[in-house]
């Protein structure tokens, strides 16, 4: 099956990614105070950890995925 090879090279190429970034900064809104119909929001920025078991994970994944897609089409 050609589309689990795709899906597995994707797969290697994100878990790569993870390795290589620590975390990835995420910006939101959140609301400081409400005084009857007005709102006073602050812009926070968030730090969403990538452990790097995750992204080694993501990589064997994928290479069983590419395995598999070979098995299949022999």
């Amino acid at each position: 099956m050609r589309w689990l090879m795709i899906l597995g090279v994707v797969l290697i190429i994100l878990g790569i990614v993870g390795l290589v970034v620590d975390y990835v900064p995420i910006r939101h809104q959140e609301e400081v105070a409400k005084i009857g119909p007005f709102t006073a929001t602050q812009e926070k920025e968030t730090d969403f950890i990538i452990p790097p078991y995750a992204g080694v994970i993501v990589i064997v994944v994928g290479a069983a995925l590419i395995f598999a897609s070979r098995r299949r089409s022999i």
